[in-house]
């Protein structure tokens, strides 16, 4: 009978053992990383707004004075500016593009201000004392530098319906 005994807890033993080992995947549930809403949650994409209107201010001066010195388009200020605030476009464009989102009141903007600058140089108005006559096509520069004023709210604008 003691033999029998012996047996049937050793039988009872592995078939615990054996149980337990089954119900055990091998991962310790305590080590086990566990997915949170955050991690889960899709990244939100990276706003453009914060990052270029300041860099669009840095380019248009204080008080937006390049709107002021391009009232004489032939003047080394009003070139600055405009290739500062074109050069900032420029890599706006870049970002809007690589973010694969639509910013089309942005883009639109982006274009008139490209258009302007394109403008500004084809007609040689850096240094051209006639650029500064009121007739000259050369103060369309000017929408280059209000473009830059009012290209960060348009940005924004955009944004909010993304």
């Amino acid at each position: 009978m003691r033999r029998t005994a012996t047996a049937l807890a050793t039988v009872l033993l592995l078939t615990t053992a054996v149980a337990s080992c089954s119900m055990d995947d091998g991962v310790d549930s305590k080590s086990a990383p566990t997915k949170t809403a955050a991690s889960t949650a899709a990244k939100q994409p990276e706003k453009l707004e914060p990052i270029y209107s300041p860099k669009l201010e840095t380019a248009a001066g204080k008080d937006a004075e390049s709107t002021s010195a391009c009232q004489l388009p032939s003047s080394n200020a009003c070139a600055r500016y405009v290739a500062d605030i074109m050069d900032v476009v420029r890599e706006l464009q870049a970002a809007i593009n690589d973010s694969g989102r639509p910013y089309e009141a942005t883009t639109e903007q982006i274009t008139k201000m490209t258009d302007a600058g394109s403008e500004y140089v084809a007609n040689g108005c850096h240094g051209d004392p006639t650029a500064d006559d009121p007739n000259s096509q050369c103060h369309g520069a000017v929408a280059v530098t209000v473009g830059a004023t009012t290209l960060g709210m348009t940005l924004l604008t955009d944004e909010a319906g993304l």
